[in-house]
């Protein structure tokens, strides 16, 4: 396919204005409840209503990226300059609500979790006039809604911690220290990671989750007493024409919630494009057999292309379903959403990340990495990179569906 081989990407896994014209508003989503503004300083202050974004900026480019400490240390934002192109979907509506129950829909690039989630749990009740009325119930995971405290920062780095008790599926405490280790990449550094060159006309932005629990408890975890996974999700906001681009091992397969129409989902050539945006709830999966460790989205109306890499083991592991009644077992999760979901309304696609399973003894401890690079640039200059990671031109990924 390309010469940035698993074993190589790897490694670099491990080593780890007030004048200012106004920007334009992103194209709405019919029944969006809120726009958009699309663009990074606009984002900033509205999150400042309503929590305390940090923002780190990279001395060397005009990058940033903006946590949110108090959501679990979250990258809600990044770009590739402070009145640039906002990368992460917020979901404004429900921020601004400020619902605690919904802190799962609030968006972001980069969003830690403990997996697997509880499994929904289906409540009909009949309201006044009498008409039947379903809702779907998840029961609060700690997880959602528990806070991570920032005990460092430095320049580029910021190091969150805490302690999270979670609920095995067997009815067990799992006691676990969470350690989040966020940093900004330097954009001269950023073609180390792609293993590509980076045209100097190109804009880009990256950055890195360094993720590790730590059984804190007295017990071991496992299948008989209860365990747990790092996942990591990003929510990206996508346009009619976006495609999320799979690369596969050598006869790998995908696992879809449900059959996809030629015109949203192909595998040719082991890579699976996937039609993002946001107009249809459609769900696929890879597991570890299948999988490479790094993922791409293009979208050719924003000149934009993300490339999404993650810590996946040489040797076959014991993955987790995405809830404790599912065996999906999957290390890479991809979500198009649609006007049905009545959570988060608008267009994006969600990239999750999955560790093995955390089988750990007392002291114990797993690691995960999750990095986000966006590139901004030219079909030319954004094509280099899509032939030298996918084996594919741009020219090519817009051809891929129908």
């Amino acid at each position: 396919m390309n010469k940035f081989t698993l074993a190589a990407c790897s490694i670099a896994l491990f080593c780890a204005c007030n004048n200012s014209p106004k920007p334009e508003k992103a194209p709405e989503q019919p029944g969006e409840t809120i726009s958009r503004p699309d663009n990074f300083a606009e984002d900033i202050t509205f999150l400042r209503e309503f929590a305390q974004p940090a923002v780190l900026k990279d001395s060397t480019s005009k990058s940033a990226i903006a946590i949110i400490p108090a959501w679990q240390g979250r990258v809600i934002t990044s770009s590739v300059e402070e009145n640039g192109r906002s990368f992460g979907w917020l979901n404004y509506s429900t921020i601004e609500n400020g619902k605690a129950d919904e802190f799962s829909t609030y968006g972001g690039e980069d969003r830690f979790l403990l997996g697997p989630e509880p499994t929904p749990v289906i409540d009909t009740t009949v309201s006044e006039n009498g008409d039947s009325v379903t809702k779907q119930a998840t029961p609060p995971a700690l997880t959602s809604t528990r806070t991570l405290q920032q005990v460092s920062s430095a320049k580029g780095i910021t190091v969150l911690e805490g302690a999270i008790g979670i609920q095995s599926k067997n009815g067990n405490t799992l006691h676990t220290s969470v350690s989040r280790t966020i940093s900004l990449l330097s954009r001269r550094d950023l073609h180390n990671y792609l293993g590509a060159d980076i045209h100097r006309n190109m804009r880009a932005v990256g950055f890195h989750s360094d993720n590790i629990i730590i059984n804190s408890g007295d017990h071991r975890w496992d299948t008989a007493y209860g365990t747990t996974s790092i996942r990591i999700r990003g929510v990206f906001p996508v346009t009619q024409a976006s495609i999320a681009i799979i690369p596969l091992r050598p006869g790998g397969i995908v696992e879809n919630s449900a059959a996809l129409p030629k015109e949203r989902f192909l595998i040719k050539n082991n890579i699976a494009f996937f039609r993002a945006d946001g107009n249809l709830s459609a769900e696929i999966g890879v597991k570890q057999s299948s999988a490479l460790n790094y993922v791409g989205l293009y979208d050719p109306e924003r000149e934009v292309l993300t490339v999404v890499q993650f810590t996946l083991p040489r040797n076959l592991a014991f993955y987790l379903g995405e809830t404790m009644e599912d065996n999906r077992a999957e290390v890479l999760t991809i979500r198009n959403n649609g006007p049905e979901n009545p959570y988060a309304r608008g267009r994006f696609m969600e990239i999750q990340s999955a560790s093995p399973a955390a089988l750990l003894k007392p002291k114990g401890r797993m690691q995960h990495f999750h990095r986000t690079i966006h590139l901004q640039g030219s079909e030319k200059h954004l094509g280099e990179i899509t032939k030298k990671l996918f084996g594919v031109t741009v020219k090519e990924l817009k051809a891929a569906l129908p």
